[in-house]
């Protein structure tokens, strides 16, 4: 078994006991095999947040996957590149997973969808589902036609548009709330089919 501390309100350490399980139905190898890029781009990840993802480590056995998907990654979250907020992105990227199944990829971007809102708990049932929760109505419709996006892309249609519309979304706009779900469901169902165990920190209490 494998442990990673936690530390809970009242400062008393507890355990997450994580079963011995791969991180990837793939071979994932020690980044002494990787080519120079993608060391750097570890090492990067590593002096930002403490440890690389075992998402970013899984693909790792194919360097060129890790390449293109972080690229993509890095330019539609970059707010420079964006006609959406830190909310909408994450917002996105939350319910798509849910959609999808793909709980790595929740928890991953929960805390950040929670410091969005300002609200650990409403992101919390926006991961579990965000028809029960009261969302405004530019959130709720962007979750619903993403939502609708990821499970059944057939019924997406011009009403949906018309309503974000609506709401003020551009077409520029529409398009990304559309392309930041797909590359989601695309990532998803990577993480799904390898099996990547979720990281120790995901379990991190806040407080």
């Amino acid at each position: 078994m494998t442990q990673a501390t936690l530390i809970h309100p009242a400062g008393t350490p507890a355990r997450y006991v994580q079963p011995d399980e791969a991180v990837s139905r793939l071979r994932v190898p020690p980044e002494a095999e990787l080519p120079p890029k993608l060391r750097d781009i570890h090492a990067g990840i590593r002096r930002k947040s403490g440890s690389v993802p075992n998402f970013v480590t899984a693909l790792s056995v194919n360097p060129a996957s890790v390449l293109r998907i972080l690229t993509f990654y890095e330019h539609l979250f970059d707010p420079a590149n964006s006609h959406l907020s830190d909310l909408d992105r994450e917002l996105i990227a939350v319910v798509t997973s849910a959609a999808t199944g793909c709980s790595y990829c929740v928890f991953n971007h929960r805390p950040a969808l929670a410091a969005a809102l300002g609200d650990r708990v409403l992101a919390d049932r926006i991961a579990r589902n965000h028809e029960d929760v009261a969302l405004a109505p530019r959130e709720r419709a962007i979750a619903d036609v993403v939502h609708k996006l990821a499970v059944a892309p057939h019924h997406v249609g011009t009403a949906d548009f018309d309503r974000l519309k609506a709401l003020g979304l551009s077409e520029a706009a529409i398009l990304e709330v559309l392309e930041i779900s797909a590359f989601f469901s695309y990532g998803n169902r990577l993480t799904i089919a390898l099996n990547v165990q979720p990281d120790a920190q995901f379990f991190v209490d806040p407080n």
